[in-house]
Order: structure tokens, then C-alpha cells, then sequence
């Protein structure tokens, strides 16, 4: 449990230190060129980008030394429900809870992609599969061959898990779409002063 809360922190530090000296000048400047903005608009975005920081950190940190990475090997787990067989054959709180986690970490993705892009069940479907193959190939190959070797299991399970936690997220904002607010309400205008002519 510590280890998953260690890499959230690591994820908002990320964001704090690298993604947001970006973010802002890079979604700032075209609403003040343009005189027009959207609160909501810049808050999901800037919501999204700390997420995604979060996931990279979960997924792949702490980064293994050299010397430890020679000494770590991970094969793919390939059985499909495997983790299930493992908590049936062994209860134990860890398994339950990176089943769960791994469910959860990617409910914010499908509620992300139904809010702000509108995409329906399948696109929700396709890009979160993408999601979790990219995480999980990472994972069997050394964060894409950077280190000699596998560091993280490559898990079908995950896949599955991840690829529900991203359907529960689409849902979770259907369900909820007639209480919500639609994007476009939020456009402003920045209105200046108007010069008066004597």
C-alpha cells in the first residue's frame, strides 16, 4: 500500500516539476491570443495530465538500479483470471487489492474520454485496451528497452482489469451525462475595456 501511495507522490511531483512549466504556457497562451476560455476545459486538462503522470508513476516506478536489474527477470503471466486461481488458492489482501487497483486506476481514463471527447462504448473500449498493452508492453520490455530485461510482470489479468476500469469509467459518465454540465456552457469571452471617443 505504501509503495502504490510513493508512486501517486512521485506522479504529483512529476506533474509539479515537468508537466505543468509546460502545460500552462502551452494552454494558456492560445486562450489569451484567442480571448476566449474555458474553466472547465483548462481544469480537466490540467486534471488529466496529473493523472496520467500518477499512472507513468505507478506502472513504472521506482526505476531498478543496474546492478538490481541484472538480477530481475519477469516472464509474461499468460493465463487469463490467473489472479482469481491465486486468490481462491491463497486468500491473500495483496492479490484482492492489485486486482482492485488495477480496476481503478484507469476508471478516470473512460470517464475522461466520454466528458471531454464524447466517444461512445467502443472507442472507450479501443483506446483503453491501447492504454494498458502500451503500460504492460513497457513493462516486458525494460520501459521499451531502456533496461536489459523485464523489471514488472507483464500480466493479462492487468490488461482485463484495466481495460474494465476504463469501461466503468465510461459508464460511470453515461449514467451520470443528464446531470452533468455540458462542456460548451463554460466558453467565456475576455472582454477589455472599451475606449470611449470624446
Amino acid at each position: 500500500m505504501m509503495t502504490w501511495l510513493n508512486s501517486i507522490l512521485d506522479g504529483f511531483r512529476i506533474f509539479g516539476f515537468y508537466a505543468l512549466p509546460v502545460f500552462i504556457p502551452v494552454t494558456v497562451i492560445p486562450m489569451i491570443l484567442s480571448r476566449k476560455y474555458n474553466l472547465l476545459q483548462f481544469l480537466l486538462k490540467e486534471a488529466f495530465i496529473l493523472y496520467v503522470c500518477c499512472v507513468v508513476a505507478l506502472v513504472f516506478l521506482p526505476l531498478p538500479s543496474m546492478d538490481k536489474i541484472a538480477s530481475l527477470h519477469y516472464e509474461a503471466q499468460l493465463i487469463p483470471l490467473y489472479s482469481v486461481i491465486r486468490i481462491k488458492n491463497n486468500f491473500c489482501m495483496t492479490e484482492i487489492l492489485q486486482v482492485v487497483f488495477n480496476v481503478i486506476m484507469t476508471i478516470p481514463f473512460g470517464m475522461y474520454l466520454r466528458y471531454y471527447y464524447k466517444m461512445d462504448a467502443k472507442k472507450v473500449l479501443l483506446y483503453s485496451v491501447g492504454l494498458t498493452v502500451l503500460i504492460e508492453v513497457g513493462q516486458l520490455t525494460g520501459l521499451f528497452f531502456i533496461f536489459k530485461g523485464s523489471y514488472r510482470l507483464f500480466d493479462v489479468d492487468d490488461l482485463i482489469c484495466n481495460t474494465l476500469g476504463g469501461m466503468m469509467g465510461y459508464w460511470m459518465v453515461r449514467k451520470a451525462e443528464r446531470f452533468l454540465p455540458e462542456m460548451e456552457e463554460f466558453d467565456r469571452e475576455v472582454r477589455g475595456k472599451e475606449r470611449v471617443m470624446a
